[in-house]
């Protein structure tokens, strides 16, 4: 009976860690990205008649080459679809960036921004994400 008691509450409290681990992972990575962000439009906001700059291309294709470094794991963690959204967020970033687009740049970043922040608290470990 104790062997029992002891691999149920072993199970229990690797699928605890495996959650928190998951938690982590998935809002560092989105709390990442949104700090990238944040700091990209502050750049992009000093200069918003030429930000079709080779240093703000080059920063915009760095930020998505460093989020496909983590979406192969993130895939296997949250929905296809979301990561999906976040994809063509960047791309669209980058492209109105080589157009000298700054409005539809900068609005593409704060959209992207709050969907990060929303989609995040999806993974937050809380009770109403528990039940």
């Amino acid at each position: 009976m104790v062997k029992k008691w002891i691999i149920m509450i072993s199970l229990i409290i690797v699928l605890i860690v495996g959650c928190i681990l998951e938690s982590t992972y998935v809002n560092n990575s989105f709390d990442n990205l949104i700090e990238r962000l944040e700091t990209f439009q502050i750049k992009l906001d000093k200069n918003k008649e030429n930000i079709d700059l080779d240093d703000n291309i080059l920063e915009s294709k760095q930020i998505h080459n460093e989020w496909h470094e983590r979406v192969d794991l993130l895939k296997c963690l949250i929905w296809h679809t979301g990561i999906k959204d976040i994809e063509v967020g960047l791309a669209r970033i980058s492209i109105y960036i080589e157009e000298n687009d700054y409005t539809e740049a900068s609005a593409e970043i704060s959209s992207l921004v709050d969907y990060l922040k929303h989609y995040s608290s999806d993974f937050d470990i809380s009770c109403e994400n528990i039940f």
